[in-house]
């Protein structure tokens, strides 16, 4: 009798140790390699999928070497903020793949179809999932969903709006040169059609907002010069795609406190400069990256001097 239950335990743990390993095969390699060769049949190429890390560690890499030295007092950040994404799309195209793990992101830089993605009000295209103890320990707006973020953003919108606030020319091309957050994800949830490509579900779209702002095909060939006058005739018509300007994202999940941002950026420098003239310090070192945001590596270091 001792005997049988042992077998029936073993049998049970046998089953049970199978049913997971091929749960994590499926997931760590079958599942890759599918979604891997059903991108490259449409035209989206990248670096093989490695197991477990994917580009992680190449990425890595890359990050630090372009983190540890700083650049010439130039616009020409893009290289330095987002260094693989734009070695990836420099080497594959702008349809290409970066496998983040075994999860692939796809670049997705056409304007139209960032609209669309940011656009889209059907749950289509949702944030990717945050790990549970980061939702427990950080929950806030920008990685809310679903129900939760509609609650919220109803309650938050009216207190920031001024519909007649109007934002300058010059605080827009700073946005363009340099927007808060350097780029945007969204994840499938089911399989869907995008741009004429098919992409199943659990695959994560990367929207580089840097590099559409940066991109000459869209700003011209002075995109990466200080150029406040390129918005005299208001957003829409500042570049060659109306949909290339998007500093706060886009659609129904637009950052809520844009209006908020803008006025106290505007009021800020207003009461600096009632009393106060400024230039850069010799010291600053030009040395932009990316912490959550988009901010400079070594501070911004500026001489004020008294009116």
């Amino acid at each position: 009798m001792e005997s049988l239950i042992t077998n029936i335990l073993l049998l049970i743990s046998s089953a049970l140790l199978l049913f997971y390993a091929t749960k994590i095969t499926v997931s760590i390699w079958w599942r890759p390699r599918c979604i891997e060769r059903q991108l490259n049949q449409q035209g989206i190429k990248g670096n093989p999928c490695r197991l477990f890390f994917g580009d992680m560690k190449e990425e890595l890499k890359v990050l630090m070497e372009a983190w540890s030295r700083p650049i010439g007092l130039n616009h020409k950040i893009v290289p330095r903020v987002l260094p693989y994404v734009h070695q990836t799309v420099e080497k594959h195209g702008r349809k290409s793949v970066v496998w983040f793990g075994t999860s692939p992101r796809v670049v997705v830089w056409e304007a139209e179809l960032a609209k669309e993605v940011l656009s889209n009000k059907f749950g289509y295209f949702r944030l990717p999932q945050v790990n549970p103890l980061l939702k427990i320990l950080a929950m806030g707006i920008t990685s809310l969903d679903g129900e939760s973020w509609v609650r919220r953003r109803r309650l938050i919108i009216p207190a920031f709006h001024m519909e007649k606030l109007k934002v300058t020319m010059i605080l827009h091309e700073v946005l363009r040169l340099y927007p808060p957050v350097v780029a945007l994800f969204r994840r499938t949830y089911k399989e869907i059609e995008l741009g004429g490509v098919s992409f199943p579900a659990g695959v994560d779209l990367l929207l580089p907002i840097i590099m559409f702002h940066h991109d000459h095909e869209l700003w011209g060939e002075d995109a990466e010069e200080f150029n406040p006058e390129r918005f005299s005739q208001g957003v829409s018509k500042a570049s060659k795609d109306p949909n290339a300007f998007f500093p706060f994202g886009w659609g129904p999940r637009i950052c809520l406190g844009q209006n908020f941002a803008v006025i106290e950026a505007k009021m800020a420098l207003s009461m600096i400069l009632q009393n106060f003239s400024f230039q850069l310090s010799p010291s600053y070192t030009h040395a932009p990256y990316t912490v959550i945001t988009l901010q400079p590596q070594h501070g911004a270091q500026v001489i004020l001097t008294k009116l």
